[in-house]
């Protein structure tokens, strides 16, 4: 999918419109390719104080109906979603918006199509290996289905956590906003 195919889906005319959470939902979620020229083209046009609320709120939601006993998995999400917040929040330039994208597509393969969770049936009627965004659905509306599962995510943790380059006063400055209690640790 290129760009202008791309800001047709999400129903705007440019990146600069950017700003709800179902938009940014749909980039991170939409089943076929998006190509990583017209997602940078995107991410540059957007406003980064914006694209760093709908990151935050994206996986703010994720995390809300996680299994509880997942904590690892559960912090890699927390730091992939930190980090590319930051990255967002850093001043405008070509550099940023790039490293935006590249960090948003990778994150995107792994959780969307790469990431791999073995979901077993709990009446034995057996197994299915599903990426993690497929399993978190499961997870979620598995109270309105007949079909139970046993989850194990730890195929899904890999993962690898580059360094982040990030102005910690750039997220200071949000502080106003949104406080960081924990600036220190991003």
């Amino acid at each position: 999918m290129e760009y202008e195919e791309l800001i047709e889906l999400l129903d705007i005319t440019s990146g600069k419109e950017l700003a709800y959470f179902e938009q940014y939902a749909e980039l991170v979620e939409h089943e076929e390719y998006i190509s990583p020229e017209a997602l940078s083209q995107v991410f540059e046009e957007a406003d980064g104080d914006v694209l760093a609320e709908m990151t935050d709120g994206y996986f703010e939601e994720m995390l809300e109906n996680f299994p509880d006993e997942e904590a690892e998995l559960y912090a890699l999400i927390q730091t992939i979603g930190r980090a590319l917040s930051g990255i967002a929040l850093i001043p405008e330039h070509d550099e940023a918006a790039a490293s935006y994208s590249d960090e948003f597509m990778r994150f995107r393969t792994w959780y969307a199509f790469e990431s791999e969770v073995r979901c077993e049936r709990v009446d034995g009627e057996g197994d299915i290996i599903v990426p993690l965004m497929q399993a978190l659905a499961m997870y979620r509306s598995q109270h309105l289905s007949d079909e139970e599962y046993r989850y194990d995510f730890v195929d899904a943790l890999d993962y690898p956590i580059d360094e982040y380059a990030m102005l910690l006063e750039t997220l200071a400055e949000r502080s106003d906003d949104e406080p960081y209690d924990d600036v220190d640790e991003v």
